[in-house]
């Protein structure tokens, strides 16, 4: 493992360039594929990291050529006082690229501060648009909460903007053909990501479970569909899509039937501090207890690299962690 060009070099040769934060463990959801009914034991909040810790991590990472963040939760937007750490790393000089994965429920609180600090990047959950359905896998929020949110941001004229939705069989299969719809006239991507069952002995083990060949074929029926190359910035995993004459794209991760490993170019850090290689496998690295050590910039930089040594060359395809540990 090294440092190669300001740059951080994987046993694979991947180049590290992407960190996944995840601000807080909290949601004020708790949807059916990711929370149980009865919730979770949090961490305290003295736990967790805090918004000058998260900006250090922020700045250092920079210097090692990650130049793209993604905030998530948890809901980061749940956090108290979240619009003091957007603030903070609106002047962190050197990011390229700043995301946010979100629920939307508070979004259309947020949408200006957002704007403000120059977001480039914002990925909306929603994997229904029946509002019964939506309560029901949610287990309580309001859809129309989520679709003001999303109202805003297109009407802000924010770029990159991208639908999440989970595919689940026997659950929203028969609204593909309404999602795909809202691409025809609005400027974001609609992107369906494989159901992953977490804690499982397979990903796959559940009847939830569609592959994204199927989704696509689906959709194929219906719509004359285009095949895209990825853009420079935030294609990530998707293949891109776009129904002939819409306005919007169509994209599909396929995480569970199609692995992106060898292509994998990111870490995440854990609310409580733990730089983690992997969402499915590999190890981490308590990041928390070497900050609140007074650390040198070379400790720090070894954390880095030694997160990076444990990434596998290709997951254990178990689910055998929960979404809110690692950020979604």
């Amino acid at each position: 493992m090294k440092v190669q060009n300001m740059s951080i070099i994987d046993k694979y040769f991947r180049r590290i360039n992407r960190l996944r934060i995840s601000v807080t463990d909290l949601c004020n959801l708790r949807c059916i594929y990711c929370r149980p009914e009865s919730g979770l034991d949090l961490a305290k909040h003295k736990d967790i990291l805090t918004y000058e810790e998260i900006v250090a991590v922020v700045q250092h990472a920079v210097k090692l050529g990650i130049k793209s963040f993604r905030l998530t939760g948890g809901e980061p937007l749940f956090r108290k006082n979240i619009e003091n750490l957007l603030w903070m790393l609106g002047n962190v000089h050197g990011i390229e690229d700043l995301a946010m994965t979100t629920n939307g429920i508070y979004l259309k609180n947020y949408t200006k501060v957002l704007k403000a600090i120059g977001l480039f990047r914002l990925n909306i959950s929603l994997d229904s648009l029946d509002k019964s359905k939506f309560e029901v896998i949610t287990r309580g929020g309001k859809l129309k909460d989520v679709l003001d949110g999303i109202d805003e941001v297109l009407h802000l004229g924010f770029k990159n903007t991208k639908i999440n939705v989970v595919a689940m069989k026997g659950v929203n299969d028969n609204e593909f053909e309404e999602f795909a719809k809202l691409t025809l006239d609005r400027n974001l991507e609609v992107r369906f990501i494989e159901y992953m069952a977490m804690n499982k002995k397979s990903l796959d083990s559940e009847d939830k479970y569609i592959p994204m060949a199927n989704i696509i074929d689906i959709l194929g029926k219906r719509n004359e569909l285009k095949a895209l190359a990825p853009p420079m910035l935030g294609s990530g995993a998707a293949k891109l899509y776009k129904i002939n004459g819409a306005r919007g794209t169509l994209g599909f991760v396929s995480a569970v039937s199609q692995p992106f490993c060898n292509s994998c170019n990111r870490l995440r850090l854990t609310a409580e501090g733990k730089l983690r290689s992997c969402l499915l496998s590999g190890g981490e690295v308590d990041l928390k207890t070497i900050l609140r050590n007074n650390p040198t910039e070379a400790q720090l930089t070894d954390a880095f690299l030694r997160a990076a040594s444990l990434k596998p060359s290709v997951h254990a395809g178990k689910g055998h962690v929960m979404m809110h540990e690692v950020g979604g």
